[in-house]
């Protein structure tokens, strides 16, 4: 079991998932759409904490899309998603800055939703890919 976890592919997979959330994430900093409270530890001011969401939230569309198909697949990112603005929102973990779509749900925009659709769709690519 933990072989099979800690193989090549996993590992590869994990890395995907962890420079892509990286990569996106700084670049929405940068763009000041969104900024994190204070977190003890971040990579490139993004917080551990939100890279390691990125992996499970791609580990789990793919898992989704394995049982239950493509729409579920897909919905996986967003719907996760939802319950943490929620709770970010009340809780200061981030705050979203006005953006170039308006905001939906508790500040968050609508390009954040359409992010975890492309991130659903990508963890599920990448894996199709990768698992060959």
């Amino acid at each position: 079991m933990i072989g099979c976890m800690l193989s090549s592919r996993f590992l590869l997979i994990n890395a995907i998932f962890a420079v892509t959330a990286i990569a996106i994430e700084f670049v929405g900093i940068s763009l000041n759409m969104y900024v994190y409270s204070d977190a003890l530890f971040c990579f490139f001011d993004v917080p551990i904490i939100v890279i390691a969401s990125w992996v499970i939230i791609g580990h789990t569309s793919w898992m989704v899309y394995r049982r239950f198909g493509w729409i579920a697949g897909l919905l996986t990112g967003a719907i996760i998603d939802l319950p943490l603005e929620f709770l970010a929102f009340h809780l200061g973990w981030w705050s979203w800055i006005p953006s170039w779509t308006p905001a939906i749900f508790f500040n968050a925009p609508v390009l954040n939703f359409l992010v975890y659709l492309c991130v659903s769709l990508g963890s599920i690519l990448v894996y199709k890919y990768v698992k060959k």
